[in-house]
């Protein structure tokens, strides 16, 4: 079968062998790339299928979103019902730990899968991933409607997140710098701006640079609250802004899937009764075998790329 891998610093479509064990063989429908994929690329990541937002068909025919985290089950984390801070949850994980969804087939654990209730546009399966993460950020906040809500950061992500919080009534302002992304946000419901306040209720950084974590501190009003998304590849440095204003920082990573509430069947339930966010997000669909362009674009600023999608056939 068709597979997508990287090696120093390229990716490669090549012929990879038929996934075997136990477990359930997806028939991929549609994979995304993210930006932690580039980093890793560049970082020398090599030698696995890539891949963690993706979703296909079981053998049955159940279209199905995978969850890509795994957990022991037995570790205080798992016991106190924070599985995605599991050590297994990184070490498990599709496309950097074990074969991930960039491919025609993949093997998954069946209790990573999650339902797609019929009549759901199967394309927007890889989707359900990245809007999982945006979603168990929010869900660390006590975010109220009437509250002021800013996104600095207007990719995927941060557009995710206004999409989102635009689904629950909350009014939300997006830092846009450039005309597709204010499109995109305008699309969703959010209001597209260039330069934001000072008196945010809570500020979500959906870049992770000290640019952008300074700008949420200069927005957010004192005893405000700073949510940071995915991974911070580089230090930041703290000032004193944020001790006088005493703003509380939340880090938020992967997603919860607890007796409580399952980030992914939420984010799955937003798709299929919102539609029209897979198609403001989605800007660029490829084919497997073109997949070395389509990291290319997703890499590349002058494509105007939001998010970058793959399938084995369209």
């Amino acid at each position: 079968m068709r597979a997508v891998t990287s090696s120093n610093g390229s990716v490669n479509v090549i012929d990879a062998d038929e996934p075997q064990g136990d477990g359930e063989i997806i028939t991929i429908t549609s994979s995304g790339i993210c930006g932690s994929d580039l980093h890793l690329i560049k970082l020398g990541l090599s030698g696995i299928i890539l891949g963690h937002e993706f979703g296909g068909f079981t053998s049955s025919g159940q279209l199905v979103a995978v969850r890509p985290t795994g957990e022991c089950g037995t570790c205080q984390q798992c016991s106190r019902g924070f599985p995605h801070t599991c050590r297994d949850a990184a070490g498990s994980l599709h496309g950097t730990s074990i074969n991930g969804g960039l491919a025609e087939r993949v093997l998954v654990d069946p209790s990573r899968l999650v339902l797609v209730p019929s009549g759901t546009d199967a394309a927007s399966v890889a989707l359900v991933e990245p809007l999982a993460v945006v979603i168990h950020g929010i869900n660390r906040t006590a975010i109220q409607q009437g509250m002021k809500v800013l996104v600095i950061g207007a990719g995927s992500i941060g557009l995710l997140t206004a999409a989102v919080l635009v689904t629950r009534g909350i009014d939300v302002d997006i830092v846009c710098r450039h005309a597709h992304q204010k499109m995109a946000a305008e699309a969703l419901g959010a209001k597209a701006i260039d330069t934001p306040g000072t008196d945010y209720d809570i500020s979500f950084d959906a870049v992770c640079t000290q640019q952008s974590f300074d700008a949420c501190v200069n927005a957010t009003r004192p005893r405000g609250s700073i949510i940071e998304f995915g991974m911070i590849w580089g230090p930041l440095a703290l000032n004193n802004s944020i001790m006088l204003k005493e703003i509380s920082i939340v880090p938020s990573i992967f997603y919860s899937h607890d007796h409580s509430h399952n980030d992914f069947e939420e984010a799955v339930q937003i798709l299929h009764n919102h539609p029209h966010i897979t198609n403001a997000i989605v800007t660029h669909r490829f084919e497997l075998s073109e997949a070395a362009h389509a990291f290319d674009v997703a890499d590349n600023k002058k494509f105007g790329a939001i998010k970058v999608h793959l399938f084995s056939s369209l």
